[in-house]
């Protein structure tokens, strides 16, 4: 099971890691739809295909939020796909703006092995974040809070982000994430490496005309992972395209 953090959809998400679910200055409740040509986070590939994605969040004004988040998934099993679920609370403070909470990876049909004492429910896991931005630059800190098939418990995945507005309604987006690994675990055991550089992404997006949709181009660089090791197809680097629609 490759290690995952929900794309969020919208094309800049990659550099905002779990901001997309913060609430904002009024209680409201938001979505969104659309698709991106492979699914890819952390540096990893998730669906190697046209992916479909989409989600539902409720922010209230005294910054608390929930929402979850859905994404089909390409690992050879039927009825792959991931749902996440989240809430926390964000503010801001003298143009600092920060967010902390809960996010929870729920995953159906990846790959149920009894004879390996492998269930689909093993793959499912929790993590606490922190996230914060000053300006155009973000910084957010994932923490492992179980065991799963694609991760230890202690297991932290900070990246660090930029975004800013061109001429023309471009924006211009760029993040790298690095994680620092526990070496053993339920599921994983025998990690080389205490951490290393796992992925990095630049992004251009813009309008798509009237339509309400925002599209974009994108392009990832992979790192490698616990055991040292690089692309296999896996973080590999890749160019891909998204285009969402909010509502």
């Amino acid at each position: 099971m490759p290690e995952h953090v929900p794309f969020r959809i919208a094309p800049l998400a990659a550099s905002a890691a779990l901001l997309a679910g913060a609430a904002t200055a009024q209680a409201e409740v938001s979505g969104n739809i659309g698709a991106v040509s492979q699914y890819i986070f952390r540096g990893g590939v998730e669906d190697s295909r046209t992916a479909l994605q989409g989600g539902l969040d409720y922010g209230h004004d005294s910054g608390l939020y929930a929402g979850t988040w859905f994404s089909t998934l390409d690992y050879g099993a039927p009825n792959n796909n991931e749902v996440d679920l989240y809430g926390g609370y964000s503010g801001s403070a003298g143009g600092f703006d920060y967010d902390l909470g809960l996010l929870y990876f729920l995953y159906t049909g990846n790959g149920e092995d009894p004879a390996a004492g492998v269930e689909d429910s093993d793959a499912n896991v929790p993590e606490a974040y922190v996230a914060g931005s000053y300006g155009p630059v973000g910084l957010s800190v994932n923490y492992a809070l179980d065991d799963a098939t694609w991760t230890n418990q202690g297991d932290v995945y900070v990246k660090l982000s930029f975004e800013q507005d061109l001429p023309q309604e471009f924006t211009f987006a760029a993040d790298v994430g690095y994680y620092f690994y526990e070496s053993d675990g339920e599921f994983i055991t025998g990690g080389t490496e205490d951490g290393g550089f796992r992925d990095a992404t630049v992004s251009l997006s813009h309008p798509l005309a009237a339509t309400g949709a925002d599209m974009s181009l994108n392009y990832t660089w992979g790192g490698s992972d616990r055991f040292d090791s690089s692309g296999d197809g896996y973080l590999d680097n890749h160019f891909w395209a998204g285009a969402t629609w909010t509502f």
